[in-house]
């Protein structure tokens, strides 16, 4: 009936020339005909309403052309989505999957919802459309969360108006709820705001998750009786179904990303306690350097280390440092050799006297026994005045002989005959001075080795050993570390007018995990290159130091390792022993000795 006098409109129309009649009536003849399930007459309608109203839009100049199909009766023709379909169809699979792709494009909440009402006003061709959500405070109330038109904007303040009670009869039952005409329908007869904004079409459907009814999905159309069909509404179901999937996932989505910003904050604030734990413990560190120990007698100050071994070494020096007895120093390179000799020197009874101190490594032996004994005036060759000998300036003092295994047998003899008879002759002299002088030595071999190969004199060994003493190597006593560098990092801030550095975490646990080869020389080193090259923090990457490896397990381990390194560099460099030096950080003068002492000789050509 409704389809034969519309025919008979359409006649009508026609006749009169009114082409905008013309093309309402036809796009109520194609709403009729799918209604009726006949949809291929309902397209034949509904291309011919699109027709004219684009015959009617081709006229009008192309700024009122968007807002000619924004109408609500001509947007659902542009868009070719005037019903999903006849009663009781089911949209395409593949509309269907486009959907669902959309709303689950974005794991953004706002997103979610902007994809969703705008997916389920295209569907239905609503006028307007509202998601609305339950409130996060009291969890009863809802509240809009997003609105729009058909045209896709955002729904102004002032037309922020629905029927806030079905919204909530929906949100409650979790039953959705359809209208063709809210005013006459007998279930709102009662609804003040139903009649207030003179409601016709209505659609709402709840957004219902395994956890509850999150909120709704409210559709409507205030000009148009019999908008929605129940296709629409379910339809707008399965969307709904959708949007509480990719609601749900995108609200777990930001409580991750919440908890993981809270995690990092955590870590963060755990991070920085550890940094000023760390630096707190530098500090008593440092602090600790200055007391004395309780189990030893003097400060020692300048000597930093209270693990066992260096406790050993203290208590032994508590014994030693007021006799007169000579002292053999042994340790490795870099140990601290000289500052026990200090120590010695200075704490006991001759500390106000002098203390000289020779590097018998550094000179030839002729140079040697000058600086050692002295010379006068014409006792040789370039002799043009007297000098005194360091031996007779440290007269009631201390005398350091370090790398004393470096002297050759004729200065050996020369020595033991000074510090057997308590008096020396300087050069060309016939006069003998009185020597009252304390004898420290110092070298990185072992003695007892080198009397055993024939290379010292055994009585000179003995009148020099009479307390002998062994320095740790740094590898030996890694509990000193710390304090070492933290003393290392107060005079390197000191020396150069900068603020203490702050040693990073990983830093102290790289200076903690290194062999240290070259001991407190090396770590000095380490440390005052990262100084120079670190903005006040030091970190993994300013201390330069080489992957980690196993720690050598014995004096004789590691200096196998570096005889090796000592042959790669040589070998690498074609045996330019300036260039091994600068690399492996070894002076020219000690290179040519550890190449004698590991018997490393360049092959001539031919071998």
């Amino acid at each position: 009936q409704a389809m034969e006098t519309l025919d008979a409109a359409a006649a009508r129309a026609r006749q009169v020339g009114e082409r905008h009649l013309m093309a309402e009536v036809e796009a109520s003849l194609a709403r009729a005909a799918a209604e009726a399930g006949a949809e291929e007459l309902s397209a034949t309608h509904r291309r011919r309403a699109r027709a004219i109203f684009d015959r009617i839009g081709v006229s009008l100049p192309p700024e009122l052309r968007d807002a000619f199909w924004a109408h609500p009766l001509r947007a659902p023709l542009l868009r070719r989505a005037l019903s999903p379909g006849p009663r009781g169809t089911r949209l395409p699979a593949e509309r269907l999957l486009e959907i669902n792709k959309r709303l689950n494009s974005s794991l953004s909440t706002a997103r979610v919802l902007e994809h969703a009402i705008d997916a389920a006003i295209e569907l239905t061709a609503a006028e307007r459309g509202f998601i609305l959500l339950r409130s996060e405070t009291d969890g009863s109330t809802l509240e809009v969360a997003v609105a729009r038109n058909l045209d896709r904007e955002r729904v102004g303040r002032s037309h922020l108006k629905f029927s806030r009670s079905i919204a909530e009869q929906v949100a409650q039952s979790a039953e959705p709820l359809l209208t063709t005409d809210a005013r006459d329908d007998e279930r709102f007869r009662d609804n003040a705001s139903v009649h207030a904004m003179r409601l016709t079409s209505v659609v709402c459907v709840p957004i219902a998750s395994p956890e509850g009814v999150l909120g709704a999905i409210y559709l409507d159309n205030r000009f148009e009786r019999g908008r929605f069909s129940e296709a629409d509404l379910r339809t707008l179901v399965a969307c709904a179904d959708q949007v509480a999937l990719a609601l749900t996932n995108a609200r777990l989505h930001a409580a991750l990303a919440r908890r993981t910003q809270a995690l990092e904050q955590e870590r963060a604030r755990v991070q920085e306690l550890l940094r000023e734990r760390e630096a707190e413990v530098l500090r008593l560190e440092a602090r600790a350097l200055t007391q004395r120990d309780p189990g030893t007698r003097y400060t020692y100050e300048q000597i930093i280390g209270r693990g066992p071994a260096m406790r050993e070494l203290l208590a032994t020096l508590d014994r030693v440092i007021d006799s007169p007895l000579s002292v053999l120093i042994q340790g490795e390179s870099g140990t601290g050799k000289e500052l026990v000799a200090r120590a010695i020197h200075f704490s006991g009874a001759r500390r106000e006297r002098p203390f000289v101190t020779l590097n018998c490594a550094a000179l030839p032996d002729a140079l040697l026994e000058g600086e050692l004994f002295g010379w006068v005036k014409g006792a040789f060759t370039g002799a043009d005045r007297d000098k005194q000998g360091l031996l007779a300036g440290g007269r009631g003092g201390s005398v350091f002989l370090d790398e004393i295994g470096e002297t050759s047998a004729a200065m050996q003899a020369k020595l033991l005959r000074v510090l057997q008879e308590g008096e020396l002759r300087p050069l060309g002299s016939t006069e003998t001075l009185e020597l009252d002088i304390r004898v420290i030595a110092a070298t990185n071999r072992s003695l007892r080795d080198e009397v055993a190969a024939g290379r010292f004199r055994e009585d000179l060994y003995y009148r020099l050993a009479v307390v002998e003493l062994r320095v740790p190597p740094l590898r030996d006593r890694r509990e000193d570390i710390a304090p070492i560098a933290a003393d290392i990092l107060r005079r390197l801030a000191e020396q150069l007018a900068v603020e203490l550095p702050e040693l990073h975490p990983d830093a102290r646990r790289a200076l903690l995990s290194h062999a240290w080869p070259g001991n407190v020389r090396e770590l000095e080193n380490v440390l005052s290159r990262a100084v120079v090259m670190s903005d006040g923090v030091l970190r993994v990457e300013h201390l330069g130091l080489p992957e980690r490896g196993t720690l050598p397990r014995s004096r004789g381990e590691f200096q196998q390792g570096e005889a090796e390194r000592i042959l790669r560099e040589l070998q690498a460099t074609e045996w330019n022993i300036s260039e091994v030096g600068r690399r492996l950080g070894i002076p020219r003068n000690s290179l040519y000795r550890k190449l004698a002492r590991y018997g490393i000789a360049r092959r001539s050509s031919g071998g």
